[in-house]
């Protein structure tokens, strides 16, 4: 009887223990039908948040869904804007959005995301990243966090959840922080397409004005040449008999200098207008530059002897460089007759090169420096821009087109260098260019 007694208890208590095994799966099985449900529901929310939703508002409408999701008070979407630099699309904190906030990645968990694709931490998050100063000042104790990929697979980004109690981060967590970096990938390219486009839109809109303005600041300089030839010819065809040689003498060059204006004018033009092509292309190689320089002088000493100009260069002999050599004897001639005409008669024109350093590559950098009358401080601001040609008399009423220094600006960068001017009115102009040494 006895032994009957124990054996119905024994069974008692493994029937017992038999119902709490299944309470607890009962339990169990509620909550993880519980987390399937809520999880579900964050499916459905993100794609919810998905459709029809662009821009700001589709990363804010995201943050917000994962907040909720995970019960965390900071979320973040971010984008890498340097190697080890994230700046937030939007940052969520205690309910609260903002933009524009940027971080450094050393030392913080985003660091290992970035680089491992996917990295949580339940507990004890500032006691992993002590220099994290973001985390400490928020007392995180949980984080989770996804990297984001561009079209070539490369991290660009992250996007990531912090908060100050742990979190119940389910197993299939990154997966579903995958899914929604993808869709917040897809979108940030359709940003940075859409900028481009505008971008792309503005140019072509500048463009267009620019060279708009441009013609139509070419056609004033062409009138005044060819009104002088009109006038003039038809004084000489209607009424060649009536004036004297030295009328017609003074008619003839009158016509001669608005020929020599408008074949100037067309020149640079149709120059500009072949390397807006693309049809001039820069072929460099090692000159010497007195040979050029020399050359140039040599081509204008008639010019600069009309005005009693005299011109000195100092530059050394062997003394390199590696240049198209076309485009910079154009250079050259631009610069030194641009300085001959505003130079008055008597001045100097000093020519002299300088050792020049600029990250990391090494140049010459090319001096040429005039007596003349200098240039107004607004002039300077435009001074080698399309859309501001100018074309301004000299001492001595030369005239010239006011391309010279716009082929000048396009030759030497071409070169791989650069150009800029110094210049007081009234004490003359300095006019200061790079180029890579041989």
């Amino acid at each position: 009887m006895k032994e009957f007694e124990k054996e119905i208890e024994r069974l008692n208590s493994e029937l017992s223990e038999l119902k709490r095994i299944h309470q607890a799966q009962i339990q169990e099985n509620k909550i993880t039908k519980e987390k399937a449900e809520r999880n579900e529901k964050m499916l459905r929310s993100v794609v919810e948040a998905a459709a029809g939703k662009i821009g700001q508002d589709f990363f804010d409408n995201i943050i917000l869904r994962l907040s909720e999701w995970l019960g965390a008070e900071c979320v973040l979407i971010g984008k890498m804007v340097e190697q080890e630099r994230i700046e937030a699309v939007p940052l969520l904190l205690d309910g609260k959005i903002t933009h524009g906030f940027s971080y450094e990645l050393a030392g913080s968990p985003c660091d290992i995301t970035t680089r491992k694709g996917f990295c949580s931490f339940s507990g004890n998050v500032i006691d992993l990243f002590p220099k994290d100063q973001i985390l400490v000042d928020l007392q995180a104790e949980s984080y989770i966090g996804s990297a984001l990929y561009n079209k070539e697979g490369e991290t660009n980004g992250v996007i990531c959840a912090v908060s100050r109690k742990k979190l119940d981060i389910p197993p299939y967590a990154q997966e579903i922080m995958k899914i929604i970096g993808a869709r917040v990938t897809a979108e940030i390219d359709r940003q940075k397409m859409e900028e481009e486009l505008q971008r792309s839109e503005k140019e072509l809109r500048e463009s267009n004005n620019t060279k708009d303005k441009f013609f139509s600041i070419i056609s004033h300089d062409l009138q005044n040449p060819l009104n002088v030839l009109s006038g003039f010819s038809s004084l000489m065809v209607n009424d060649f008999d009536k004036f004297s040689n030295e009328t017609k003498k003074k008619y003839i060059n009158h016509i001669h200098k608005a020929a020599e204006s408008m074949r100037n004018l067309v020149g640079d033009l149709l120059t500009w207008s072949l390397t807006q092509r693309g049809m001039i292309v820069s072929n460099p190689e090692e000159l010497l530059l007195t040979d050029i320089v020399l050359s140039v002088i040599k081509s204008l000493e008639t010019f600069a002897a009309d005005k009693t100009i005299a011109i000195n260069s100092t530059i050394k002999a062997g003394i390199k460089v590696k240049a198209d050599k076309n485009m910079l004897t154009v250079i050259f001639r631009n610069i030194i007759s641009n300085a001959i005409k505003f130079t008055s008669t008597g001045g100097k024109i000093g020519i002299y090169v300088e050792d020049f350093s600029e990250t990391r590559n090494i140049y010459h950098k090319v001096t040429i420096q005039d007596t003349g009358v200098g240039i107004e401080p607004e002039r300077l601001k435009s001074i080698f821009r399309i859309d501001e040609v100018t074309s301004t008399p000299g001492t001595n009423n030369e005239t010239g087109t006011g391309l010279g220094l716009v082929l000048c600006k396009e030759f030497i960068e071409q070169q791989g260098g650069n150009i800029w001017v110094e210049s007081k009115v009234g004490e003359g102009s300095k006019f200061i260019f790079t180029l890579p040494k041989a």
